[in-house]
């Protein structure tokens, strides 16, 4: 067992092999425990780490480290501990999340990323959504208008100067009420439950329940995971998700400048596999950064579940233009389906 002290704080990993470094971080079920197979896959050509997070594992059980921003800042901790200047990611499920934060904060130290079974949902008119980046304040085109009725008003006659200036206050003013008022009600959507879908699925969940959103008892795959069961603590679900923004994710892999793989089992019953306007919005102008592989008949693991899940995280590391991983996943399918 490998373990290094960050703050108060003992934080749990694993290792093996030599060569570019490779992080691993696990989901909201299970810990390092369920990368072993993908270890030893690559310990001969990379250096793997797998670490479990707070909260899970071996790692500190730190109630007030559990949301995702202090997840992404124990990524970075970790990675200054152990003199990693860079590394690729491979992030699953709650992974995924920590791996995007860290990503955001530290573009320079994420070269590539593997996002696995991310919690990504739709979110009310996405075709409309403005992109990060591209939104024209209000304010602005209010100070255009408020402009060109400036010098309107400087053209007009003292009485009715004072009527069109009376009636642009109020003009102004009402502008204002109701963009508070929509601001107001924004925030409020952020924070009520429902318009919040991740903490709808681990808010009130316990390890066991999301375990069983994944396998049945008698499948082996869930003995497997069990062990951890009683190493997790419930309140690091809730911690996790009670900031979580649908809209926030999906902006923030959209922005991403590095090569990025999603891959998503399309059975998965824990976390919905993305829709069709999902996949287009992240996609949206980035074609060569970011590839789309969604899984038929795989479910929220699919490094347990998908038979080729080692040769595709492979060929995500050695590969130069990853755009070419999709077609070559469809070419290698139809050779064994002849």
């Amino acid at each position: 067992m490998s373990a290094i002290h960050i703050g108060d704080d003992l934080i749990h990993y694993e290792f093996l092999g030599r060569g570019r470094p490779v992080i691993l971080l696990h989901s909201w079920v299970g810990s390092w425990r369920y990368w072993v197979p993908t270890m030893q896959n690559l310990q001969n050509k990379f250096k793997v780490y797998a670490l479990d997070l707070h909260g899970f594992g071996d790692t500190s059980k730190n109630p007030q480290k559990y949301t995702i921003h202090s997840q992404a800042h124990l990524l970075h901790d970790f990675l200054d501990k152990l003199a990693v200047p860079k590394a690729a990611f491979i992030g699953h499920g709650l992974g995924a999340q920590v791996v995007t934060e860290f990503a955001r904060l530290n573009p320079d130290m994420a070269p590539r990323m593997m996002l696995i079974s991310p919690p990504l949902f739709d979110v009310e008119d996405l075709e409309k959504r403005p992109r990060p980046g591209r939104l024209v304040p209000l304010t602005q085109n209010r100070a255009h208008t408020d402009a060109n009725s400036e010098a309107t008003i400087m053209n007009s006659s003292s009485a009715m100067r004072a009527a069109m200036m009376e009636r642009a206050r109020t003009a102004h003013q009402e502008t204002a009420r109701v963009e508070a008022s929509a601001n107001t009600s924004a925030s409020a959507s952020r924070k009520a439950p429902l318009e919040n879908p991740l903490a709808d699925i681990l808010a009130n969940a316990s390890p066991e329940s999301l375990l069983l959103k994944c396998f049945k008892k008698s499948d082996p795959l869930y003995e497997k995971l069990a062990v951890d069961i009683p190493k997790t603590d419930a309140r690091a679900l809730k911690g996790c998700a009670l900031d979580f923004d649908a809209g926030r994710l999906l902006d923030t892999i959209w922005r991403l400048p590095m090569p990025t793989v999603v891959l998503h089992g399309l059975e998965d019953a824990l976390i919905e596999a993305p829709d069709e306007e999902v996949w287009r919005y992240i996609k949206t102008d980035k074609e060569d950064k970011l590839v789309d592989i969604p899984l038929e008949g795989v479910r929220h693991f699919p490094m347990l579940e998908y038979e080729r899940f080692n040769r595709l995280v492979t060929d995500f590391l050695e590969l130069p233009d990853l755009t070419h991983l999709k077609s070559e996943i469809k070419e290698r399918w139809k050779r064994r389906s002849r």
